[in-house]
């Protein structure tokens, strides 16, 4: 019984790991392929790029996507760690079991050797009465029929042991090819960061180009507004995803003016509406706040909320769009990792993302907007404090 049951717990155990897999390949092939197609555009149009902000977007999209597939790597080893273990421990408990029946089957052979040949006779005819050697008869038969079950067993619990064996050591094969694949995607993503940072570099130093990047962000910070507004108007035309129980947004974002948590504690490194660039002399327009913080920090919701939109933006980054219902949206950009999938049910403090320098020229930070009624809102206001 005890067999039948690991049998059926490893082969669930496998069907579970096996979708996992499959899903985690699925979205690695397609990282693959979208690196792909960047970098071919990079190579058909090394010529003709408009601008080092070209050149800069493309390349640190292409970071922004290994770093992606280097989390879901490891998030495999992970997973393919823990069901190392998980047939280990399968192996260590069938070993035991099998050193029971061992045990046993060597009793149950020995009482059956000594009286074998003719000699259960005598040990059933030399009983005290007829009571006793029918006892002695049933228990002769009953033994030879438990021998037979002993030997069947132990047979099953070996081909168990057997195939457990050779799942842990598909398992420890696969771990072996999945570490070479984190090792060269952690190439890829050090040799793509060179890259970037020498760009930087260069757009830092030359005026002209500084204000080509600086340009491309307010061209983006146009483009959020507009996509902000599409989803907005889908609301309100009821043109939402039916994925989502739009019934679980219970609370009411309006309300909380000057009460939300802080997504990442930091420093406001530039505010809310104008501020000055010191490196460009000019006055600029922001429509959020970027909050100073180490790289990898883990970013928080403020408030419940719906993933409505998870996107690459140049001058932002790698940006998530979370709506609250209401009208009311937050926007969290530069992020190195985001840890919820598209119209995911998000509660507030849950851990949404880490804090990364994608689409940055000034480092690691999180660029965080607020929107209601389709218009930007000063999140120090929202923000408690």
């Amino acid at each position: 019984m005890k067999t039948a049951i690991i049998a059926v717990l490893l082969l669930a155990g496998n069907a579970l790991m096996g979708q996992d897999q499959a899903d985690t390949r699925r979205q690695l092939d397609q990282i693959k392929r979208d690196i792909g197609n960047l970098q071919q555009r990079l190579r058909t149009s090394q010529k003709t790029l408009r601008s080092t902000t070209d050149e800069l977007t493309n390349i640190d999209e292409q970071t922004t996507l290994l770093q992606e597939a280097s989390g879901l790597i490891r998030k495999e080893i992970r997973t393919n760690k823990r069901e190392i273990i998980r047939i280990t421990d399968q192996i260590t408990d069938l070993g035991g079991e099998i050193d029971r029946q061992k045990k046993l089957f060597k009793k149950q052979v020995q009482f059956v050797y000594k009286y074998q040949g003719g000699k259960e006779l005598e040990w059933i005819l030399g009983s005290a009465n007829f009571n006793q050697a029918m006892v002695r008869y049933r228990y002769f038969r009953a033994v030879g029929k438990s021998l037979q079950q002993s030997f069947n067993r132990l047979t099953e619990k070996k081909a168990s042991l057997e195939t457990l064996e050779a799942n842990r050591l598909i398992e420890l094969n696969r771990q072996e090819t999945l570490a070479r694949e984190q090792a060269q995607r952690q190439q890829e993503l050090t040799e793509r960061r060179a890259q970037r940072q020498s760009l930087i570099d260069d757009i830092t130093r030359d005026k002209s180009k500084l204000e080509a990047a600086i340009k491309q962000k307010q061209d983006s910070y146009k483009k959020l507004e507009g996509l902000i507004g599409n989803l907005e108007r889908e609301r309100v035309n009821q043109e939402r995803d039916t994925q989502v129980d739009w019934s679980q947004l219970t609370g009411n974002f309006g309300r909380q003016k000057g009460r939300l948590p802080w997504p990442v504690n930091g420093d406001i490194l530039h505010p809310f509406g104008q501020y000055r660039n010191p490196k460009l002399k000019t006055t600029l327009i922001n429509s959020g706040i970027d909050i100073q913080a180490v790289k990898g920090t883990e970013v928080r919701c403020v408030f419940e909320g719906v993933a409505s939109m998870i996107t690459y933006m140049g001058g932002y980054g790698r940006t998530l769009i979370i709506d609250h219902n209401n009208g009311y949206y937050t926007v969290y950009a530069h992020l190195q990792d985001v840890h919820v999938q598209k119209f995911e049910v998000i509660q507030a403090g849950t851990v949404i993302g880490t804090v990364g320098d994608s689409g940055s020229l000034e480092g690691a930070m999180l660029h965080f907007e607020i929107y209601g009624d389709n218009q930007p809102q000063n999140p120090q206001t929202w923000l408690g404090k």
